[in-house]
């Protein structure tokens, strides 16, 4: 059996709580790091999401307890920190964040609301978390692991997207830059990034790649983003910082030029590369 180095391990997840209509990362990631033996603080803005995560976690024989708050605003962000920390037994080893949101328009269209909201959700709410916890890490002297979640947006054109392709561009600096400013404490700073999953692929079946002209292997679906995150929150990623993990499905190695396999074959057939029969 591989050990994790999760097991009783104190872990915070920022946006733990499900909303049905989106992918659930936080929720998924909130269970896999409780099934691995770490005692999760599930925070979410909404109180019935968070107490939801957590009687599923407690269902399945993990531990967790939650905190309400809206992480957007420092001073709610900063006490939730705190809070987490006082049930996880005065201390956190792992923090996860999950908050994101994006909103739809072109770059010309875009108002300066959304711009501001998109740069709030998707990275003001990370460094307000991640400095917390960082501090309080520092404090500790234990090290640590702080895990955020990008986008491919962060890594690749964003139409339609232009403000969040932004944030989380700026939140993949922002995880460079605190690993190397943390890890010297043995705090460890890294991404995920997800391709489309959506609002969850789960019903995807297996065995069936390169099916949407998008995915050359086949859409991620929320459960892979979740074992992403276990990854890179345990201890087979003890030398592993400042990275942003990408989980498409390969949609971000798709060949600019859309060659096939028949048109690479016709190609080097004129070129004369293959012998021709007469």
């Amino acid at each position: 059996m591989i050990d994790l180095g999760l097991d009783g391990k104190r872990v915070l997840v920022s946006g733990a709580g499900y909303i049905p209509e989106r992918a659930g990362h936080g929720r998924r990631s909130a269970l896999r790091l409780a099934e691995a033996g770490a005692t999760v603080a599930c925070i979410d803005v909404d109180e019935g999401r968070a107490k939801g995560i957590v009687a599923e976690i407690e269902s399945a024989g993990g531990t967790a307890f939650p905190v309400i708050a809206d992480m957007t605003v420092r001073e709610q962000a900063d006490r939730a920190v705190e809070e987490a920390a006082r049930g996880l037994g005065g201390g956190i080893d792992v923090a996860v964040d999950i908050i994101g949101q994006a909103t739809w328009a072109s770059g010309l269209d875009t108002t300066d609301e959304e711009w501001d909201f998109n740069i709030l959700v998707n990275l003001t709410q990370a460094f307000y978390l991640f400095r917390g916890v960082g501090r309080r890490m520092v404090q500790q002297g234990t090290g640590g692991a702080l895990v955020g979640l990008a986008s491919v947006d962060a890594i690749a054109p964003a139409g339609f997207h232009a403000p969040y392709g932004a944030a989380k561009a700026g939140l993949v600096s922002l995880a460079k830059t605190l690993a190397d400013e943390l890890g010297p404490h043995g705090i460890r700073v890294n991404l995920v990034a997800p391709g489309n999953v959506g609002s969850g692929n789960e019903d995807q079946p297996e065995g069936e790649y390169d099916v949407n002209g998008i995915n050359p292997l086949a859409a991620p679906r929320s459960f892979d983003i979740a074992n992403a995150v276990l990854f890179l929150s345990s201890g087979l990623a003890a030398r592993i910082t400042g990275q942003t993990l990408v989980v498409d499905g390969g949609a971000t190695t798709r060949s600019l030029w859309g060659f096939t396999t028949e048109d690479v074959t016709d190609r080097r057939l004129r070129a004369g590369v293959f012998e021709q029969d007469a």
